[in-house]
Parts: C-alpha cells; structure tokens; sequence
C-alpha cells in the first residue's frame, strides 16, 4: 500500500470526523447548478461518504469508489438509510467502476488529483472521460498547499487540467477562484474545475 493510502487507514476514524465536519454545500457551493437533476453519479475517493450521500438525497443513482476498505466500510456503514452502491477502487485504472456498465452523469473527485502523479493523471483523465456521458460533468477540486503529516502530493495546475481534459473530449465549464481552507488549515487553499462531455 502506497504511503497516502496507508495514512488513510491508519487516520480513518479522525479523517472521517474531519470530513463530516463540514457540509457539501459549503465545500462546493461553487458548483451546485452543476448538480444534475437525476441520472447516475460517480463519487471516486468517497473517503467519509459525505459527499455521496448528498449526491444520493437528491434522488440521484449514486455508486461510490474507495480505495481503503477501513474508510469504504466505515463509509458504508454511516450511509445505511441512503442508496448508495459501493465499491473498492482507485485511479487510475478504474478496473472495477469499468466493469458497471455505467455511464454517469457526474463524476466528483474531490481532493484526490494532488496525490496522482502526471503520468496517473494522463491514464485517469482517459479513463473517467470514458465513463462519462455526452452532456455530463466531470467535477475536481484541486487542493494547493504541502501536506504536514506525511503525506505525499505533485504538484498541481488548473492550465494541466485543462489540457489533459481538451485532449479527453472534455470542456471547461468552470473554473473558480482560490478559496480558503474550510478546516482552517491557513496555508491549505482550494480550485474547483468543472469539465463538460463533448
């Protein structure tokens, strides 16, 4: 297990916490009006389930990813009384998520691209593009700002993004302003990109 993946398990009940601190709407007020009226939705690096049993009480058809199995069945177990399908995987491959038969209407990675490599990300722009269909939303916070407990990140731009999604069949929809850390971490600031199928 990589070294990011391992501090997740090992921090799992405090992350989980952490997470559900803070509500969906104030992590991503910036995109709401992306949110699609019904459909399929894919959460990737669901971590707390936070995000996908928002998506899910809108009546949205939710499938979440997670690569931890602690956080995935913790996640499961907080989330009994939504609709939620889980399952373990991770990016770039996607190997389980491809498997579905799905196409979504959204997919959210949120604070995850900073731990993916360049050449990860060049394999998980193709892959999640794939699953997406024409019309629907491909959403990424980027997360600016090193980590302090040992974890590890690359180097991030919106200007990659973007390139890596015109080279996917994918449109920048959005792109917003700087915004500070909701956990009030003071050197921690946060991109949201929110890209359209072509």
């Amino acid at each position: 297990m990589d070294i990011n993946l391992n501090f997740y398990q090992r921090n799992k009940d405090s992350l989980i916490k952490q997470y559900d601190s803070v509500s969906f709407e104030s992590v991503h007020k910036d995109w709401l009006e992306y949110i699609p009226s019904k459909g399929a939705v894919l959460d990737i690096g669901a971590g707390s389930g936070r995000d996908a049993r928002y998506l899910s009480s809108l009546g949205l058809k939710v499938f979440a990813a997670e690569p931890v199995l602690s956080l995935l069945i913790s996640a499961r177990e907080n989330s009994v009384d939504h609709d939620i399908i889980w399952f373990q995987d991770k990016l770039p491959a996607l190997y389980e998520a491809k498997t579905l038969g799905t196409k979504f209407e959204l997919i959210l990675l949120s604070a995850v691209w900073m731990h993916l490599s360049p050449e990860e990300r060049i394999l998980s722009m193709q892959n999640m593009s794939s699953l997406i269909n024409a019309g629907g939303k491909l959403v990424i916070t980027l997360r600016y700002g090193e980590f302090s407990d040992g974890r590890s990140a690359f180097p991030i731009s919106v200007d990659e993004v973007k390139k890596l999604a015109d080279a996917n069949g994918l449109n920048p929809l959005l792109e917003t302003e700087l915004n500070p850390d909701q956990l009030g971490r003071g050197k921690v600031v946060w991109q949201t990109v929110v890209l359209g199928k072509k």
